[in-house]
Formats: structure tokens, C-alpha cells, sequence
């Protein structure tokens, strides 16, 4: 593997601190909304989706069904999502937001579209672009280091 430049150094530094940036707000917007972080996550996958499954969830989230169904039962007394019964599978289960778990989601919605807005019109409008490109060399990293586990 090649060193790294100067350059490379920080870029990687500003990477960095986007993740810890992102971090950070979403402990806080989860803790305004008085759930977990990982509750967050999972209701923003939901509204992005419009149901998931507790799977879906799981891998998403990279967490074993136990705790999935431990942090859904939370979700659910709390009033932010419910489950219906999968027609695809009878024995499972589709979740979906109420309108309490759709207000958790306009809030980080809200937020992170007021930043992204102001950080785009600040560099030539641009942004999208450069996110597209970056989740998909994001993605492309990642298969490749999967295939690289077979050497």
C-alpha cells in the first residue's frame, strides 16, 4: 500500500471530522427526540424506505435481531412506529412511522437540510455532485475490500 501525501492527510483529516460532525448531531437531535442514536437511524431508514422490515433494520444497523426487536418494542410504546403484518411473509413483521416518529424524521430532515442548503449555495452549488460521487466511491471501497478478504 502506498504512503499517503500531505494532501491525502487532510483530506482524510477533513473526512474525519464530517463523521465526527454527523456524530455529534445526531446524539444530539436522538436526545432532543429522547431516544438512541440507532432509533434515529432506524426511523430515518423507515421514512426513506416508507416499511421496513426488523431485518432490514438489523442490517442496517449492524445489530442482531435481539436488539432490533428490543429497541422496536421501545420505538413502538413510544409512539413512533408500529408494526403491521408482512403480506410477504406471515411470520414477520413490516414497520412504518406514526405521525410522532414522521416529526422525529421532518426535524433531522429540517436540519440537515438547512446546513446542506447553506454549504452548497457557499460553494457554487455543487454539493450533491460531490456527495453522489463520494457514496459511490464509499460503496466501491467497500466491495472491494469484501473481495479482497477471498485473496
Amino acid at each position: 500500500m502506498a504512503p499517503t501525501s500531505d494532501d491525502d492527510a487532510d483530506l482524510m483529516a477533513a473526512f474525519a471530522a464530517v463523521v465526527r460532525a454527523h456524530t455529534s448531531l445526531i446524539g444530539q437531535l436522538s436526545a432532543r427526540a429522547g431516544i438512541h442514536e440507532n432509533a434515529l437511524r432506524a426511523l430515518v431508514l423507515v421514512s426513506d424506505t416508507g416499511y421496513s422490515t426488523p431485518t432490514e433494520v438489523a442490517g442496517y444497523l449492524g445489530l442482531t435481531s435481539g436488539a432490533v426487536t428490543n429497541m422496536i418494542d421501545r420505538m413502538t410504546a413510544a409512539g413512533l412506529l408500529e408494526r403491521a403484518p408482512n403480506p410477504a411473509d406471515r411470520r414477520g413483521s413490516l414497520l412504518r412511522l406514526l405521525p410522532a416518529g414522521e416529526t422525529v424524521v421532518d426535524d433531522y430532515r429540517a436540519r440537515y437540510g438547512a446546513m446542506l442548503r447553506a454549504v452548497d449555495g457557499a460553494h457554487g452549488g455543487e454539493l450533491h455532485e460531490v456527495l453522489n460521487a463520494l457514496a459511490t466511491s464509499l460503496y466501491e471501497q467497500a466491495a472491494d475490500a469484501v473481495g479482497d478478504r477471498g485473496d
